[in-house]
């Protein structure tokens, strides 16, 4: 376990995107859905099956979903 906080909903967010090199800064989510991410946990693990299993005992698994994905590491950005 590395992090995990409660998200905001998503009436407190801010979308920020680039387009033709101006930054638009929004009010609001990225996109307009009925789901909402309301937090998140932060774990290192082995490969993509270990943190589907960790993601299957998360308490929210049995009330919702909950989306596996791996993040950016910063070897993956070209210098």
């Amino acid at each position: 376990y590395l992090a995990g906080e409660r998200l905001r909903p998503t009436q407190a967010a801010t979308s920020i995107r680039l387009a033709d090199g101006k930054t638009n800064v929004l009010d609001g989510p990225y996109a307009d859905t009925k789901e909402q991410l309301a937090g998140f946990y932060m774990i290192e693990a082995t490969d993509i099956d270990t943190a589907m299993e960790w993601g299957a005992r998360c308490p929210a698994a049995s009330t919702g979903t909950v989306e596996v994905r791996p993040i950016w590491e910063m070897t993956d950005y070209r210098s």
